[in-house]
């Protein structure tokens, strides 16, 4: 959400065989395939490791893809790729292309812990934005950042700038229209699938974008199942806390309420992450609040400081929520557009059903 990268060291494990590829994960379970033995894959992930490289590398090139108002062609699979904001570095690493990146940048919370060993093999070219002439030296031949901070001059560079030096580029369409616009619709998790999609098909590997879309389906469904929160009202806060940033109608934290049936108390703001007073948080009054953990440091970014703040300011600790000590704590990268987003519908649910505010 910040326009300054959230930064924090990943986790870096053992490195792991140069065969074994992350297609699909789950909070309790990783879908591994063995794309250099005999081994097709784990059948009840529909993946067929083989026909899914040999044949998507021979044919279907060049690729052409629209890209937030841009024309975006590779003649080839990318085997440079950089990837900019930790949400794209996870879902390159899911779809098991750790050996075809040569860097991330612009992280802000630990990687996951099962893609901590795919992880390992990429560089990390800054925890911060990079220069534009650290990107350049790898000699990438994609970039791909979730944020539209990213491609700026305050960020790394602008997307007309790699054009010149003839690197493809691709921002998540959760972006387009910029992170300070008043948004036009909301976000749903058909967005989230549609990047998944575009991802695998410029990579070459449309079978795993299709078993990863259909597992996240089918996690967010069994989340939500038999789950009754209809009427009850959820804060997003994000960060900062005199005059803290909290959720509007149309980003993350919209994906995730729509998902588990629930109201976000200020859907009728249209700006992603208005800064919104504690008078007026009081006047609505949420039944939950959820709090990020952010680990930049900064002002009411930790959950420990968010509830510190929560049960001292005289404002805050009158919200029903804080009184009854109704709040649900999630890593501060689920409220941005990502994989995690799936993650966060299962926490919600789960938080919810634990609070007894919902069915």
């Amino acid at each position: 959400m910040e326009r300054t990268p959230r930064s924090s060291p990943q986790s870096k494990g053992a490195s792991v065989a140069a065969c074994t590829r992350i297609v699909a994960l789950s909070l309790s379970t990783v879908v591994l395939v063995t794309g250099c033995s005999a081994s097709t894959g784990d059948p009840a992930s529909g993946i067929d490791a083989r026909s899914d490289d040999a044949a998507t590398a021979a044919t279907g090139y060049p690729v052409s893809l629209e890209n937030c108002g841009r024309t975006v062609v590779l003649e080839s699979p990318p085997q440079r790729a950089i990837s900019i904001n930790q949400p794209a570095t996870e879902l390159l690493l899911t779809l098991g292309l750790s050996d075809q990146m040569v860097g991330s940048a612009s992280w802000s919370d630990p990687v996951q812990p099962q893609l901590a060993a795919a992880n390992a093999e990429v560089p990390v070219l800054s925890n911060d934005f990079p220069s534009f002439e650290r990107v350049l030296a790898e000699k990438p031949d994609f970039v791909y950042a979730t944020f539209d901070w990213s491609f700026t001059d305050e960020g790394v560079a602008p997307r007309e700038l790699f054009e010149r030096f003839g690197v493809p580029t691709y921002q998540s369409s959760s972006e387009c229209g910029g992170q300070d616009a008043l948004q036009d619709r909301s976000l749903t998790l058909d967005d989230l699938y549609a990047e998944i999609d575009d991802l695998a098909t410029i990579f070459g590997v449309p079978e795993r974008g299709d078993a990863l879309v259909a597992s996240l389906r089918a996690r967010s469904a069994e989340a939500s199942d038999g789950l009754d929160a209809e009427g009850v009202t959820l804060m997003w806060w994000y960060s900062a806390t005199r005059t803290p940033y909290i959720a509007g109608c149309c980003g993350a934290p919209g994906i995730i309420t729509d998902a588990v049936g629930a109201t976000n108390v200020f859907a009728d703001n249209r700006q992603l992450w208005p800064e919104i007073s504690w008078e007026s948080i009081l006047d609505r009054d949420p039944d939950v609040l959820i709090l990020a953990d952010l680990t930049r440091g900064d002002d009411g970014d930790s959950a420990d400081a968010k509830i510190r703040f929560l049960e001292s300011d005289p404002v805050a600790q009158r919200l029903t929520a804080v009184r009854e000590r109704r709040w649900i704590v999630l890593p501060g990268s689920a409220m941005d557009p990502s994989l995690r987003n799936v993650d966060a519908v299962e926490e919600l649910a789960t938080g919810l059903r634990s609070l007894k505010v919902a069915g």
